[in-house]
């Protein structure tokens, strides 16, 4: 990049990378005359976001912007990050709860099951009202969106949008990701560089497909440290984190992979919701823990606050924190420092042949995959194919995320219902209806017109069910 960069992040009152943003831009040479312009409609949280960034950044040279009208912000922007969701834990709550009295439970609730999908409802009009306001203010501008359910919004740009754009999720944060794998069976670090990992699949859903130290394949034992660890595993209380040791080494002796995101991955499948006629050795998912992020947003901002009263002092921040995934990959954009990083993009243009990363899914098939930053912006290394039975499991989740934005953009409600009635975990079409109408219900405030106008429409009767309560985690 010959000029300085002007980065805009929309929901620069996002805890989980505002923070690290005001850090990077303090830290990162790359930026070291940049723009920095932060947007949020919360203007209490802006204010505060504001507050911090001129405390942490001291340098005369950094422009620091502020507004809550993002097309106040995108004229000359080069990078425009999305990192938003209004009232995220509260209408996950809502989400995640409804879902349990109807046996569908959501450990995580941010990208597949009704919580999925009704996020991408909740926020997927405004990131397509703010990529065509890119189309016009900054044309050449990259959209980076930060906002789950990542796959589904990625796809609803690329299908509905002219803007360059791609998504990132921090789980496989380079060479962080390599290095774990290495320090779990025991390696020395120091080989970092002899280690070929192959990762991809859909965000959330992402599976290692190779792994080979000095030429030797390390799967197997990759494998055996998680059984090893399942043997002594106790239950970690916070729902994401469940009995993630078990479920990992059994999900690689079903499909011959490993799956890298276990957290957010066995909310995929059928197989841990507890409806069996032979139960799992593990108990079924656990729902969300929503009280448990309210907790830490609460300790953040008050950590923020003070930061700014001077109750703790600046340098502890610069201390604390750290870059982000998405600050370093924009980093990387503008000094090309040869970096790779695993980026939500196509399954095409690969490195290596501009063919396709992995053999036997379609180029345009959404994916999460290792890739090298060029002029061009992300290019992903080669993969190979995926092995059949986790190759349908791929097609299935694209075709729900792809249902997802095609009901959207033909306001059809109709398609929502086949979404979600496809989605692994839903138990039949009736669920299906029911829950679209529940949580349409609940939800009204925030929902498109065309969806809350039709209430009601998809069910003619609703089943009996409990009433919705605050679940607790410990009972299940």
């Amino acid at each position: 990049m010959t000029h300085t960069p002007k980065i805009v992040i929309i929901g620069a009152g996002s805890l989980f990378f505002g923070r690290q943003a005001i850090w990077a831009v303090s830290h990162l040479p790359g930026f070291s005359n940049c723009t920095l312009s932060l947007v949020d409609i919360e203007t209490n949280n802006l204010e505060r976001m504001e507050k911090l960034a001129r405390l942490a950044i001291n340098s005369k040279d950094i422009n620091i912007e502020c507004t809550t009208d993002f097309r106040e912000a995108l004229p000359g922007a080069d990078f425009v990050v999305l990192s938003f969701s209004k009232k995220n834990t509260y209408y996950r709550r809502i989400e995640c709860e409804v879902g349990a009295k109807y046996g569908v439970r959501s450990c995580s609730g941010d990208t597949i099951g009704p919580a999925g999908i009704f996020h991408t409802l909740r926020e997927f009009p405004a990131i397509l009202e703010i990529a065509h306001a890119m189309e016009e203010l900054c044309p050449e501008a990259w959209l980076i969106n930060y906002v789950n359910p990542s796959a589904t919004m990625g796809i609803g740009l690329m299908r509905h949008s002219k803007i360059k754009s791609f998504a990132l999720c921090d789980t496989h944060h380079m060479p962080n990701k390599k290095r774990s794998y290495l320090e779990l069976i025991g390696e020395d670090v120091a080989k970092i560089d002899r280690f070929d990992m192959r990762i991809a699949g859909v965000n959330h859903f992402t599976f290692m497909l190779k792994a080979e130290l000095d030429g030797r394949d390390i799967l197997p034992d990759i494998r055996d440290a998680f059984h090893r660890n399942s043997l002594t595993e106790v239950d970690a209380g916070y729902a994401k984190g469940r009995f993630n040791n078990f479920i990992t080494a059994q999900l690689y002796d079903l499909f011959g992979a490993v799956p890298t995101c276990t957290g957010h991955t066995k909310e995929y499948l059928p197989f841990y919701q507890g409806k069996g006629a032979i139960q799992e050795k593990i108990p079924p998912l656990a729902v969300f823990n929503c009280d448990e992020r309210d907790k830490t947003t609460d300790a953040m901002w008050n950590e923020i606050e003070d930061y700014i009263s001077g109750a703790k002092p600046i340098a502890d921040f610069h201390e604390s924190m750290r870059s982000d995934h998405a600050t370093d990959v924009i980093h990387s954009m503008v000094v090309q420092d040869g970096r790779t990083y695993f980026i939500n993009r196509t399954n095409s243009e690969c490195v290596e042949d501009g063919g396709l990363a992995v053999d036997n899914l379609p180029a345009d098939a959404f994916l999460e995959l290792h890739c090298a930053i060029g002029e061009s912006g992300p290019r992903p290394f080669k993969v190979g194919p995926f092995p059949h039975g986790l190759r349908g499991q791929q097609f299935h989740i694209l075709d729900i995320h792809e249902l997802t934005i095609e009901a959207i953009m033909k306001q059809d409600r109709d398609l929502l219902v086949r979404a979600l009635s496809m989605d692994p975990i839903v138990n039949s079409i009736a669920t299906a209806r029911v829950l679209i109408d529940e949580i349409t219900e609940l939800e009204s405030e925030v929902l498109p017109d065309w969806l809350t106008a039709d209430a009601g429409g998809s069910s003619s009767t609703k089943v009996d069910a409990p009433e919705l309560v605050t679940v607790d985690v410990k009972n299940y």
